[in-house]
């Protein structure tokens, strides 16, 4: 596959969250098999609960990420580095 940004979220409701990954490569968590034959540029991620699906998703990221070079990226660091942008802009 080619080699763009995916996300994985918990239900599409949440693709919004990422708007530089395109349709088709938002994966919700429970379809583990859309990982096969990727080689992202970057994997985004929301937050996918505790089930054990959730935590052979989790697996699953790691091991691409450590086999593709790189990285996760959770939403929330996006919002942490939107907060922080906008807070040094404060007067």
């Amino acid at each position: 596959m080619t080699h763009e940004p995916i996300a994985v979220v918990y239900g599409y409701h949440q693709k919004r969250m990422f708007p530089e990954v395109k349709p088709e490569n938002v994966i919700p968590f429970r379809l583990l098999h859309l990982l096969k034959g990727r080689r992202p540029s970057v994997i985004y991620r929301v937050g996918l609960g505790r089930s054990a699906a959730a935590w052979r998703m989790l697996a699953e990221l790691e091991d691409l990420a450590w086999a593709t070079g790189v990285e996760i990226i959770h939403e929330r660091q996006l919002r942490e580095v939107e907060d922080s942008f906008e807070g040094g802009c404060r007067q």
